[in-house]
């Protein structure tokens, strides 16, 4: 997920470890607050498979400043990303589906489809699976489990709305 974020913050300039950080608060930060020790070990990943650059500088003084900037290729790793398989885990779910469709507009019109197909699957089957969960006769709730699992499922009726929505403009 925080490479997807890295990659459409680096898309239009280079930027330093702590202006990387920032950008990605300021766009994202709705959802997300990655800490310097989140970004900075995906950066690490993203310069091992040659996605991104370094550039070095040096102020008057001798300061170093380390920008990093995007690579030729960098389009073809964020496609490959932007497509791993969703987790099945429910709370990372939906922060990796956020963090999809923050950074949806540097898909073609084609892949946009595909992701918009595929989440609302991925949410349908969510969906079905808490309600047969809260019908199922031989589980027993307390009142706030019950509440909890119908806000559950409202949510993920909101949200598949929400998907349904999103246009594919191009």
């Amino acid at each position: 997920m925080i490479e997807l974020l890295i990659l459409y913050s680096l898309k239009n300039r280079e930027r330093t470890l702590y202006s990387l950080r920032s950008n990605i608060i300021e766009k994202f930060g709705y959802f997300t607050k990655p800490s310097i020790g989140t970004i900075h070990p995906a950066l690490k990943r993203l310069l091992e498979s040659k996605v991104i650059t370094i550039r070095n500088d040096f102020s008057q003084g001798g300061k170093k400043s380390t920008f990093y900037g995007l690579s030729m290729h960098w389009q073809k790793k964020f496609n490959d990303l932007f497509f791993l398989p969703l987790s099945e885990n429910p709370t990372i779910f939906f922060t990796e589906l956020q963090s999809r469709i923050a950074v949806l507009s540097l898909l073609d019109r084609e892949l946009k489809e595909t992701f918009i197909k595929d989440a609302l699957i991925k949410l349908e089957s969510f969906y079905l699976d808490l309600k047969n969960t809260l019908e199922d006769e031989y589980i027993d709730f307390d009142q706030y489990q019950e509440e909890l699992l119908k806000k559950n499922i409202s949510d993920i009726e909101n949200f598949k709305s929400f998907i349904e929505k999103l246009s594919v403009k191009d």
